[in-house]
């Protein structure tokens, strides 16, 4: 039990984040199908029943899978309650928390029963399925810091009502969005289709704004909280992912203008790029899972750096390529820093240089990653900078070795036993990706798989760790790791664009943005390695 209580912190920004992102695409298909495809009822002549038909096969699918992880956020949370509180059962069962994810499972059930009316009778009974998505919203708020509050705020519970449904409205739709146009085939429908989800997507986007910046003013009490603090680190980030968000949006407004002027105009850089959307929305997702979890800078628990402290750790400085020895680091001598997970001891300078080391080397393997994906891009050095995703294995490798000095294979604590920390767990997934990266990207590039499915795994990977690198640290609110979190936070920026490059670089190969896309994710990988060669400890 104590394991799992440890762990949970992690465990809990995972479903966060799961959760969030199964209800946004559950509202957001209920939202498509009432205020996009019903109101076109007639207008889509032979088009419109196959399309109904495969989104609310999405809908349902969608549906499971929010009941799914509201049975585990309800038996996870019950666990750790019983546990940490020592209570019974039945008194952890009641806790509020876990009285809305068993409403929302309920709501999410009755809405998959929704989705298995067929077209017809979903949009005469609407209403209901509209019903449900707005009550689902309200569940989930419940366990966010607007209603979890001593005092709760009818109006900051309203505002992350709105804010909540808004992102749903616009990111959940998108899904849907992209089905409906795949499958027309008339420039009429598309542009009836484009132009109407557009619409919606616009008021959702600035009743995302609106309610985002009240609730910042609410939350955070000046600017500076912004950078001194972990939840207003993570805020910050989710506005930068945002401000991408508009980006592409903004590019796909263009394209819906010009399907309003001439429904013939083609729409394959609209689905593209609104496949990035969904990308960036995702990853968007994770980090407002995280901002959930972070202690609120006006409730005082957040540990604070300051602005003199950021300025001295981000000093430039030349890159340690010195490793001490294994035996004269604190992991060596104890093993306490594992024992109780969470805690956290003064580092030895020998421990800051094996971390800084491990930050150093990895930045030359990315560098060199990206200057050999640059290279390759000429016929005369392609047939042998093609093996470049063995270095991401190879630097796999290394961290497998060296990210975790305090466990296996270096340190005394086991493998097994070492998973009880939730940033050593972190560690392994986010190495389990590089090797997922390196092995699929290099038989990609040698032309291995006859498919196409396997080029994608470069940006899902990619994506994925730059989620996980966004909220690595932050478990102890402590100002150090705030500081540790803002050298991260730019590298897994990074990362997402690098992910979107690629994404954008196979699906329009042989457009300008393909071409562009190309020479971004090399370049960002050179920009992350840089980075990660000025990292310091202290």
């Amino acid at each position: 039990m104590q394991s799992f209580i440890a762990l949970y912190g992690f465990l809990d920004l995972v479903l966060r984040a799961y959760l969030l992102a199964t209800q946004s695409i559950v509202v957001g298909g209920v939202a498509f199908l009432t205020f996009v495809l019903s109101p076109l009822d007639g207008r889509l002549d032979v088009e419109e029943a196959p399309i109904a038909r495969r989104c609310l096969r999405i809908l349902f699918w969608s549906c499971c899978a929010s009941v799914f992880g509201e049975i585990v956020a309800v038996g996870v949370l019950t666990a750790m309650l019983v546990g940490t509180l020592q209570v019974d059962f039945a008194v952890a069962a009641s806790a509020d928390a876990v009285v809305s994810h068993f409403i929302a499972m309920i709501l999410s059930g009755a809405l998959a029963l929704y989705a298995r009316l067929d077209a017809r009778s979903f949009f005469m009974w609407r209403g209901g399925a509209v019903a449900l998505a707005l009550l689902l919203v309200c569940a989930h708020v419940g366990v966010t810091h607007a209603a979890s509050r001593p005092v709760a705020s009818a109006l900051l519970v309203t505002t992350e009502i709105v804010h909540v449904l808004a992102a749903a409205i616009w990111i959940g739709g998108i899904p849907f969005f992209l089905v409906a146009l795949g499958m027309t085939k008339s420039g009429e429908a598309r542009r009836l289709i484009a132009s109407k989800f557009s619409r919606n997507a616009m008021g959702a986007v600035g009743a995302l704004i609106i309610a985002g910046l009240l609730m910042m003013t609410r939350h955070t009490p000046d600017l500076s909280a912004l950078y001194e603090t972990n939840y207003g680190m993570l805020l910050t980030t989710k506005i930068v992912l945002l401000f991408g968000l508009l980006c592409f949006a903004a590019a796909n407004l263009s394209t819906t203008r010009k399907l309003w002027r001439a429904s013939s105009a083609p729409i394959r850089r609209l689905l593209r790029f609104a496949e990035v959307e969904v990308g960036l929305g995702l990853v968007t997702l994770f980090c407002a899972a995280a901002l959930a979890s972070a202690s609120l800078p006006i409730e005082g628990g957040a540990e604070r750096t300051s602005l003199s402290e950021i300025t001295a750790r981000f000093a430039p400085r030349w890159p340690s390529f010195h490793s001490p020895a294994y035996a004269e680091l604190s992991a060596a001598q104890s093993v306490s820093s594992v024992a109780e997970p969470g805690t956290s001891s003064p580092l030895s300078p020998a421990d800051i240089a094996w971390a800084e080391m491990n930050h150093h080397l990895a930045g030359v393997f990315v560098v060199l990653v990206g200057v050999f994906a640059l290279l390759e891009r000429h016929r005369r050095t392609a047939p042998m900078m093609r093996h470049w995703p063995l270095l991401f294995l190879l630097l796999g490798g290394v961290l497998v070795i060296r990210a975790d000095e305090t466990a296996w294979p270096l340190g005394p604590i086991g493998f097994f036993e070492s998973l009880r920390d939730p940033q050593i767990v972190q560690h392994k997934v986010i190495t389990l990706l590089i090797a997922t990266f390196a092995i699929f990207e290099w038989q990609v590039r040698r032309g291995r798989f006859k498919s196409d499915w396997p080029a994608f795994v470069f940006p899902i990977t990619t994506g994925a760790a730059a989620a996980f690198l966004l909220t690595h640290y932050g478990h102890t609110e402590g100002a150090d790791e705030v500081l540790i979190a803002i050298s991260h936070t730019p590298i897994a920026l990074l990362g997402v664009v690098s992910a979107s490059a690629r994404w954008l670089e196979i699906r329009l190969s042989d457009t300008f943005a393909g071409r562009i896309g190309g020479y971004v994710w090399p370049v960002a990988f050179m920009l992350s390695g840089f980075l990660l060669l000025l990292y310091r400890e202290q």
